[in-house]
């Protein structure tokens, strides 16, 4: 009986022990970011030369919410309550994350069942994509941004260059919301401490002579912290950060490479309205998500519009299913002839063509989605570099 006492006894103090430890590391990393801040605040890499930028954020926020009959109608429905995109800073496994860093100044107070998010992910040199993404989505976008290390002000220039320097930056401003990751084995020297500390950050749009500088994400990749400490992008790590700062009910979780129809948002919202029975409301309903056919075009043509244009291209083979010679399985349309074939009886009306599972022939499906966000996470353990099946959930 002694026996026993003395080994619950050892038990209870080796789990003391470990929660100690525990306790303690997450102090030291808490601690490691604190100083990171403070050395900004003191005096380390301050934008001093910087113009002075106006923080939209509590004018904006206090404004009340203009609610129209089809989203007053859709909130009821789906229950959603609307919240306001706040700046958060928070450790999400061994990453810290600065949620909501920069936020769009229309999204952060949209309506829950407003409008769709499309959530995203990449390094600043996928901000080449951005603007054309925000001008066809116009809509809200959630973008988490790996940026280990120096990278962290790489992005920044980046950031602060498609909020001022394009022709669409205007809408990146009102849309885009930036989130900033990095692991806590390679925390950045500099970490702004709240929005309008990052919107302080020095850019340039022109040279002396006027002329447009060239984008800081276009140079060189192998200058990054990511490439010269030979690092994996954590690809599905971005993928839920940029899921867990929405305010939206329903989400478009996308790659950043991937441009959306023309009208996408409304349609969509119109579909689910006139025609509640897509929508699973019931706790008895099986899960479900809208899937989206997804093509490939030459880097040279001209983004389709809408599907007319789309089958224009496919006719004269200036267009393909997504990795059709990749990965035929993965993103294979279901009735993809009859999908070809048919014609919407209404034009910029959007309406549910099949329902498939996930099985047999489509077990290895990998398909792009409108769903609410009660999906199943993204399975952190795989990387870009990873497994082919990237959306594992």
């Amino acid at each position: 009986m002694a026996v026993q006492v003395n080994k619950r006894s050892l038990f209870l103090l080796l789990l003391l022990v470990f929660v100690i430890f525990l306790v303690a590391r997450n102090l030291r990393e808490t601690q490691k970011l604190a100083a990171a801040l403070e050395r900004h605040k003191l005096g380390h890499r301050v934008p001093s030369e910087a113009p002075a930028v106006a923080s939209p954020f509590k004018a904006s926020t206090e404004e009340p919410l203009w609610l129209s009959p089809r989203t007053q109608d859709l909130q009821e429905l789906l229950k959603c309550r609307n919240r306001r995109l706040r700046l958060q800073k928070k450790q999400h496994g061994k990453y810290w994350v600065v949620q909501n860093l920069i936020s769009g100044r229309l999204s952060r107070r949209m309506a829950c069942a407003e409008s769709i998010t499309y959530t995203t992910n990449g390094d600043y040199t996928f901000f080449d994509n951005l603007e054309t993404v925000a001008e066809r989505w116009f809509g809200p976008i959630s973008f988490a941004i790996h940026t280990p290390g120096y990278d962290l002000n790489a992005t920044l220039d980046a950031i602060q260059y498609v909020r001022n320097c394009l022709p669409g930056s205007q809408l990146i401003s009102d849309f885009v919301s930036f989130h900033v990751y990095f692991s806590n084995e390679h925390m950045p020297e500099y970490v702004p401490l709240d929005e309008e500390e990052a919107l302080k950050w020095p850019y340039r749009c022109v040279d002396g002579n006027g002329t447009l500088l060239t984008p800081p994400y276009l140079q060189n990749r192998t200058a990054m912290y990511k490439v010269q400490a030979n690092l994996t992008y954590p690809i599905n790590v971005g993928r839920n950060i940029a899921r867990n700062a929405v305010n939206t009910h329903f989400i478009f979780a996308c790659d950043i490479e991937l441009f959306p129809s023309l009208g996408l948002i409304e349609q969509f919202l119109d579909m689910v309205h006139r025609n509640r029975s897509v929508l699973a409301l019931s706790p008895n309903q099986r899960p479900r998500v809208y899937p989206l056919p997804v093509f490939e075009i030459p880097e040279n043509e001209q983004v389709p519009n809408d599907k007319l244009e789309l089958l224009d291209l496919l006719q004269k083979r200036r267009a393909q299913l997504f990795h059709a010679k990749v990965c035929a399985s993965c993103h294979k349309v279901p009735g993809y002839q009859r999908w070809i074939n048919r014609t919407t009886p209404v034009p910029d009306e959007l309406e549910l063509f099949s329902m498939t599972l996930r099985q047999d022939t489509f077990r290895h499906w990998e398909p792009f989605y409108i769903s609410d966000n009660k999906e199943p996470v993204f399975d952190e353990r795989v990387t870009w570099e990873g497994q082919s099946n990237k959306r594992i959930q």
